[in-house]
């Protein structure tokens, strides 16, 4: 019934951005939205439930967001992105199911796109807008291993800066060389360039995994700058080809 929505859901979860939440705070209360007094049930809520606070009726999903009884709620940027897609967060938040990260943005854009309220009143439109562009930004932040280090890294007080420098000399020398190589290499040879890149953003995600599962939050910024500057390569070889 709903999937025209569903191609523009995915559609703008690549394009959304997002101020990504930076607490780790989970609270049991929930703040009412006091912009209609009117709708005083429909509140912001700073933990999820699996039933409707409303009617009491089992969600469907993650999300504060009732089809039995039209309830829909703000979620707080205290709830982490993998809750709000009802995502495991320990013991290691990055390592995240791609098939399952995929079927959980569809069910959760399912029952929250604006398309699926537009019958209701403005001020449920408006949550439900609200709540779909949360889902947005989880689904962009989680899909991409690098969004998702960045957003783990956030979530515990380290951001990673565009000024952010390369440290390991190596790599940097074999950056600049691969640059050199994109420029006049032959489409055989930017393919091997492309498996060799490939090749050392598998070995840097397998290091930010056992960081992240360390906790060890320094060197997992460090492996993190590498795949930054990785990806940055992978952006090269795309254009390179699709101008041959």
């Amino acid at each position: 019934m709903f999937r025209p929505f569903l191609v523009r859901a995915v559609a703008a979860a690549q394009a959304t951005h997002r101020p990504l939440a930076l607490s780790n705070g989970y609270y049991a209360r929930a703040f009412t939205d006091k912009a209609d007094s009117s709708s005083s049930r429909h509140s912001v809520v700073t933990s999820l439930t699996k039933t409707c606070p409303s009617c009491g009726t089992i969600l469907p999903t993650a999300l504060p967001a009732c089809p039995n009884c039209n309830y829909i709620a703000r979620i707080h940027d205290s709830i982490s992105y993998h809750d709000i897609l009802g995502l495991p967060y320990e013991p290691n938040p990055f390592v995240v199911d791609a098939a399952l990260l995929k079927r959980r943005f569809i069910e959760a854009q399912r029952v929250s796109h604006p398309d699926a309220w537009a019958t209701k009143s403005e001020f449920q439109r408006d949550i439900a807008l609200h709540v779909s562009n949360t889902v947005n930004a989880a689904y962009k932040a989680l899909s991409s291993p690098l969004h998702r280090i960045e957003y783990i890294l956030q979530r515990n007080g380290l951001m990673i800066e565009e000024a952010d420098p390369l440290e390991d000399i190596e790599l940097i020398s074999e950056i600049m060389e691969v640059r050199e190589e994109i420029e006049v290499g032959d489409i055989e040879r930017i393919r091997t360039l492309e498996e060799d890149n490939d090749n050392k953003i598998s070995e840097v995600v397998s290091a930010v995994t056992k960081f992240v599962a360390q906790k060890n939050w320094q060197e997992t910024k460090i492996a993190a700058v590498r795949l930054k500057y990785l990806n940055g390569i992978t952006d090269a070889l795309k254009q390179r080809l699709d101008n041959m």
